[in-house]
């Protein structure tokens, strides 16, 4: 199982949030590089970076200082937030992300994705990110009328091999993860699933690693010292 550290990008500095909302931020680091250097260092196999300025505004505001990054770390990336095209999907593949995270047009332009899908299957994953049961899109702002394991269902038929899982209302609280519907999307699909939000400690790792998830996503536990990387590692 893949463990991936989150780096999510606001005003160009690390940040974490709350429930995705916007004024709960908490600075870690003005430094990107050098806290993607230090996961690399620790051990990291993958990051997970996030454009937030990006989500918000539907463009990739923070590409350059992805690139930035790309130029100074060896282990992969996966760059979610704002990427609503093939365009935005090219010109990150063509500096070396690895893994392109799409959310908002799947739910909104199928042709699109679709069009995506022909050229990048092998590196794009969606987004699941639910709320109350429901998909929200427009970086977490709009909520749609989607049911997550239905929509999975969709678009694994449209060829999309790979989904992260995020439950919004547990996101960035250090409670615990939604383990009945993380399993519920895992039994119901063929794709592989990597899940987010709400991890809090080590058992929560264990656990989504015990129900068959791919790989966990893990922000503000590794910032405020909850869970110790290398030991989540041990997991894995």
């Amino acid at each position: 199982m893949l463990i991936i550290p989150a780096i999510d990008i606001k005003n160009g500095k690390c940040v974490r949030l709350t429930q995705g909302n916007f004024e709960s931020e908490i600075i870690y680091s003005e430094d990107l590089v050098d806290m993607a250097k230090q996961w690399e260092n620790q051990g990291a196999e993958m990051l997970h970076i996030v454009d937030l300025d990006g989500a918000k505004s539907g463009d990739l505001v923070n590409f350059e200082t992805i690139k930035k990054i790309v130029k100074e770390i060896k282990i992969p990336i996966q760059v979610g937030g704002g990427i609503r095209n093939k365009e935005s999907v090219k010109k990150l593949h063509s500096i070396g992300i690895e893994r392109i995270i799409l959310g908002t047009v799947c739910l909104e332009d199928e042709d699109e994705l679709k069009n995506i899908l022909k050229e990048f299957s092998s590196v794009v994953a969606i987004a699941l990110d639910t709320k109350n049961g429901k998909l929200m899109k427009q970086g977490w702002f709009e909520a749609s009328d989607k049911n997550t394991v239905s929509t999975a269902l969709r678009l694994e038929k449209l060829g999309v091999k790979r989904f992260i899982y995020t439950d919004i209302i547990r996101d960035g609280t250090l409670t615990e993860p939604n383990y009945e519907e993380i399993s519920n999307l895992i039994n119901s699909i063929d794709a592989k699933v990597i899940a987010s939000g709400g991890i809090s400690d080590i058992a929560s790792v264990k656990k989504l690693h015990s129900i068959g998830t791919e790989g966990v996503i893990i922000g503000k536990a590794l910032y405020e010292k909850k869970i110790d990387l290398k030991e989540a590692l041990d997991v894995s």
